[in-house]
């Protein structure tokens, strides 16, 4: 019969100890790469802007029409002339469930 060896195992104390180191690294990793992809997702705002800076480019250069409106589902653009300046007007509009967040953190 084989003669079975034993093993010295790690008190329950070391276990426990390493389980919540573990678990705070990977908590916390997730908190930093939470927080890095809502700042993403919170900031999407890059085809607007370049929209924004092409319009200036076509006004710099005379090839836009002035005044000049342009509604799209996010954004409403307004461009007009006054005592010979150009004031370019941008307003959002949040979409439903950007108006559901709002409401829920107003209380």
């Amino acid at each position: 019969m084989v003669v079975l060896k034993k093993i010295r195992a790690g008190t329950i104390v070391e276990t426990l100890l390493a389980s919540v180191i573990i678990m705070v690294v990977f908590s916390y990793a997730s908190l930093s790469l939470n927080g890095a992809f809502a700042g993403v997702i919170r900031h999407k705002d890059t085809a607007f802007q370049n929209r924004i800076k092409e319009l200036v480019y076509l006004l710099k250069n005379d090839q836009l029409e002035v005044p000049f409106y342009e509604d799209t589902d996010s954004w409403d653009i307004q461009i007009q002339e006054k005592e010979g300046a150009y004031h370019l007007t941008t307003l959002y509009k949040p979409t439903e469930s950007e108006k559901e967040i709002a409401i829920y953190e107003a209380y």
